[in-house]
């Protein structure tokens, strides 16, 4: 299993991404948004995700270098055709565009189609926070690309359709980060436990004739099984919040929502910027929320904890103790070689 510095996995990405036709700047964006969800212990939507993203531009699935257009906009809503451009790309332009009307109108509301996958969705709340916003963002597979069952199914109907909410506390480096799936678990989870040989945990997944089992295989067929809404016993609520995604994500864009031969491999992609200075200084609101992070991460702890974790927290630890090196794991390494050779990229030479 290699272990890289974040600086050199970034670089020998990139070169994978410029050699298969893509712009040098964005093939670099990618590289690095890739590069940090495997910082952040998001390994599922790191460079797992090389050999995937090159067959798709092989496919015509990605189109790199498209521009990314406003197709119609307000003072505070846009509406962007990405182009079948890079997820990274679009999306990034997208939550800036809704950074740039919240700062005039103190919301803004971009909403994006003809999108390529955008990776870690938590980056785009980052993007929001970090210019002392409140950011959200939600994506759906665009149509395509279902992998959940609802409650009391046994077929795939939707995606994972993630959520993030991201705004600034007192520590500049350390914003609150809400990032999760309303599936119990990421796609791209099962696919690591099935590269890695390992096996899922009870209630992720069902086979396709719905039982409950471990092994990714019953997962990817075939024939295909599905992952489960998030909840256990309460699957309603990550099913609801699922449809809220697709409403949002899907319906308010042209992207549309999951159905039967939808395309699949991108994301119809919804942004929020709230720019907090049109409610109250900046200051003010990270003061009142970072007093609540240190009134319900205060004492008693229950029996076999020593911390209340707040979101956010875990992607800052794993970026603290992956800084020096990021380990991939065999199978990913021997696709991504592979992968590279067939664009004319030499190995990787440490």
């Amino acid at each position: 299993m290699p272990t890289l510095t974040p600086a050199a996995l970034t670089d020998y990405v990139a070169r994978i991404f410029t050699a298969a036709g893509t712009p040098e700047a964005d093939a670099t964006l990618v590289a690095s948004h890739l590069v940090d969800a495997n910082l952040m212990g998001h390994d599922s939507h790191g460079v797992i995700r090389v050999e995937r993203y090159v067959r798709d531009m092989q496919g015509g699935r990605i189109v790199p270098g498209q521009p990314v257009r406003v197709e119609r906009e307000t003072e505070t809503t846009a509406v962007i055709d990405g182009g079948w451009n890079f997820g990274q790309v679009v999306a990034e332009r997208t939550m800036a565009i809704a950074i740039e009307k919240a700062r005039a109108y103190g919301v803004g509301i971009a909403v994006a189609h003809q999108c390529g996958h955008v990776g870690r969705v938590g980056a785009y709340g980052e993007q929001a926070a970090a210019e002392g916003m409140i950011g959200i963002a939600m994506v759906n597979n665009h149509g395509g690309g279902q992998v959940m069952a609802p409650p009391g199914g046994r077929e795939r109907r939707l995606s994972p359709n993630p959520i993030v909410v991201a705004f600034p506390t007192p520590d500049a480096d350390a914003p609150f980060l809400l990032d999760m799936t309303t599936s119990v678990v990421a796609e791209g989870k099962v696919r690591l436990a099935r590269n890695r040989g390992d096996q899922l945990h009870e209630g992720w997944v069902v086979d396709a004739e719905g039982r409950p089992s471990t092994d990714p295989a019953a997962y990817y067929g075939p024939p295909a099984g599905a992952i489960l809404p998030l909840g256990g016993d309460s699957a309603h609520k990550g099913f609801g919040l699922a449809l809220v995604v697709e409403a949002l994500a899907g319906a308010l864009s042209p992207a549309g929502t999951s159905r039967a031969g939808g395309p699949s491999g991108g994301n119809g992609l919804f942004t929020m910027a709230i720019d907090i200075a049109h409610f109250r200084p900046v200051g003010e609101f990270a003061s009142t929320f970072g007093a609540l992070i240190d009134y319900v991460q205060s004492p008693p702890l229950a029996a076999g904890f020593d911390r209340i974790v707040i979101p956010g927290e875990p992607e800052r630890w794993a970026r603290a103790a992956r800084s020096e090196g990021v380990e991939v794991d065999d199978e990913t390494w021997r696709q991504i070689q592979e992968t590279a050779a067939g664009v004319g990229v030499p190995p990787f030479v440490s």
